[in-house]
């Protein structure tokens, strides 16, 4: 089969072909979800820099002739989204409200990735509880013709995505304008986005704070304190490896799982156990390590930037 070059000019499209096409081979074809059932195991990690704070589910759609998705009441005040992106990795718009929703039809194929909150990752009843709320949404297309492999040179592709991760990683947050509806976008730096956080949300609804910690080595403990973000939703941070994939179930800490200190902030530990002995909130870490503070659904503070993430510091 002949390969067509990916140049800059169609990185986006051929990167976002590569995704929607892996999301559909999963989901078993077109117009269903793929669900996954626990906590994001390590060896199915579909996306860059996913987290282990919700269950997620992904499908892809053919809305050329119309779609809806049905989204089911949330029990316990839970946060769940339905985020909607084309094939040209905008987002039209994120779906929180319970009801049928009308899929937009930017383009033939659109991808919704569905995020439902965990509260207590250990407890198998309420992954249970979560599991049966994925089963209730529900997708009706009048068309479905099948996503088929996208005929982009790897080769290509692969470059150009190290180079705009290289870019990527210079970015403490992501600016507003990487995610959101078409025409509203900086089309010169969006595809940073679109290599080093494929399926991100637009900044109002998910705001992300990015710790790059400067290539560090992940034989030592570090250490810093936070204040709790302001947020509508709820807040996370989630431990990387220097290719933006988990590397230990021991990656996240969030609202439900963190030891605060006294004084309502709360001390992250970075790094093996024998470095950081008796560390409360202690993540992994690895050579390279960085992490991903989420918000979501963002106050203010959040939104403007002045809230900030302090620098780790090596625990002597």
């Amino acid at each position: 089969m002949d390969t067509k070059k990916v140049i800059p000019e169609n990185f986006i499209r051929a990167e976002t072909d590569r995704m929607f096409y892996d999301i559909n081979q999963l989901a078993g074809g077109i117009n269903k979800f793929y669900h996954i059932r626990s906590i994001t195991p390590l060896d199915k990690q579909t996306v860059v820099r996913m987290n282990k704070d919700v269950l997620y589910s992904g499908g892809v759609v053919d809305a050329e002739k119309g779609a809806t998705v049905t989204f089911p009441e949330m029990p316990d005040k839970r946060y769940a989204s339905i985020l909607v992106i084309d094939n040209d990795h905008y987002c039209p718009f994120v779906i929180y409200e319970p009801g049928k929703h009308k899929l937009p039809q930017d383009t033939k194929y659109m991808f919704m990735a569905i995020r439902i909150q965990v509260f207590n990752p250990k407890d198998e009843s309420e992954i249970a509880m979560v599991n049966k709320l994925k089963d209730q949404f529900i997708i009706e297309s009048n068309s479905a013709d099948d996503f088929t492999k996208p005929v982009w040179e790897k080769e290509s592709l692969d470059s150009l995505r190290a180079e705009y991760e290289k870019e990527f990683s210079k970015f403490a947050s992501y600016p507003a304008d990487w995610m959101g509806p078409k025409g509203t976008l900086n089309e010169e730096t969006r595809q940073y986005a679109c290599a080093g956080a494929w399926g991100l949300f637009p900044n109002k609804d998910a705001t992300y704070i990015n710790y790059n910690g400067g290539n560090l080595p992940g034989d030592k403990c570090y250490s810093a304190t936070y204040s709790v973000p302001d947020v509508g939703g709820f807040w996370s941070i989630t431990l990387y490896g220097n290719d933006g994939y988990m590397k230990s179930d021991n990656s996240v800490i969030n609202e439900s799982n963190v030891k605060y200190n006294d004084d309502k902030t709360f001390t992250v530990h970075f790094g093996p156990e024998e470095k950081c002995p008796g560390a409360k909130n202690r993540l992994d870490i690895t050579d390279g390590w960085n992490f991903l503070m989420r918000a979501y659904l963002p106050g203010e503070s959040v939104l403007n930037g002045s809230y900030k993430v302090p620098e780790v510091k090596e625990v002597k």
